[in-house]
């Protein structure tokens, strides 16, 4: 079978509920398997007698901790696709052959963390030779990079179509804050696991900065040419609320807090501030 995604907590409460092997076999999967994936997760088992003693006499279910750091908690579990041989191998255009290696590479991140893609690793996942992967990506760093880039742009195409939609800035701001909140609950880590990594951080530094400026520049006119407010203030300020926003982000991605708690305290200052700059440039108009 091909692997398919679950959950930890889902996980743990199957491996509490029937024994591993049973588990391990709905996976295609040996006992010894999982219980190294529920280890590597931070996933408690049962210990080895559990269940050969009589229902009353068994430990309860702990508590489950939390996810590792760098890990998300949702992942893949099973075998993985068997390489297809020579005759039924489909031919992939370079382009899509890259795209197939970075979800492949996703993939493993996501279960495994950053320190688990190896080019030999992504080139089992995906099925193929690890000479076609450096045909592809020269070294890991590439293919980390390539990946990076893909999601900063998805990403920035979707803020892009979200504030798109706003009439004036104060709307504008609060489309682009709810997106992205929403959006950093339902991706997981990947993004900023792969920032985190100092190869991929080096490699995409001017870029991102470059990126942000771009952003930014809207914002600042909006704040200055129309607002009235001089550039050092606008700059200040639109940095504050950048970082609320992506502090926020970064809580819901790790799963410490639930989306609805940080979507509130969030919302409230970031457009409490861009209200408070409206005010400031309205005062200095007047």
């Amino acid at each position: 079978m091909t692997a398919m995604e679950i959950t930890r907590s889902q996980l743990f409460d199957r491996i509490w509920s029937e024994p591993m092997g049973a588990v391990a076999a709905q996976y295609g999967l040996t006992g010894n398997g999982l219980a190294k994936i529920c280890d590597r997760l931070a996933i408690p088992r049962p210990p080895r007698s559990h269940w050969t003693r009589n229902a009353d006499n068994r430990e309860p279910q702990p508590d489950l901790p939390p996810a590792p750091i760098g890990l998300s908690e949702t992942f893949a579990l099973g075998r993985r696709q068997m390489r297809q041989s020579p005759g039924r191998r489909v031919r992939l255009s370079a382009e899509e052959r890259r795209e197939h290696l970075m979800d492949a590479a996703k993939t493993i991140a996501l279960a495994r963390g950053m320190s688990a893609v190896t080019m030999r690793e992504v080139a089992q996942e995906a099925g193929i030779s690890e000479t076609q992967v450096h045909n592809c990506f020269g070294a890991r760093t590439d293919l980390l990079v390539a990946l990076a880039r893909r999601e900063t742009e998805a990403q920035e195409k979707r803020r892009r179509r979200r504030i798109a939609r706003g009439s004036n800035h104060h709307t504008r701001v609060m489309l682009s804050t709810i997106g992205y909140l929403h959006e950093a609950a339902q991706s997981g880590p990947l993004l900023p696991m792969l920032l985190r990594t100092p190869e991929v951080r080096e490699a995409m530094k001017e870029e991102r900065l470059q990126k942000g400026a771009e952003a930014r520049a809207p914002i600042l006119k909006q704040l200055t040419a129309r607002g009235g407010m001089d550039m050092a203030s606008a700059r200040a300020s639109t940095a504050a609320l950048t970082a609320v926003s992506l502090k926020a982000g970064g809580i819901l991605m790790s799963g410490r807090a639930p989306l609805t708690m940080v979507e509130e305290i969030c919302l409230t200052i970031v457009m409490a501030g861009t209200e408070s700059d409206e005010e400031l440039a309205a005062g200095r108009t007047a």
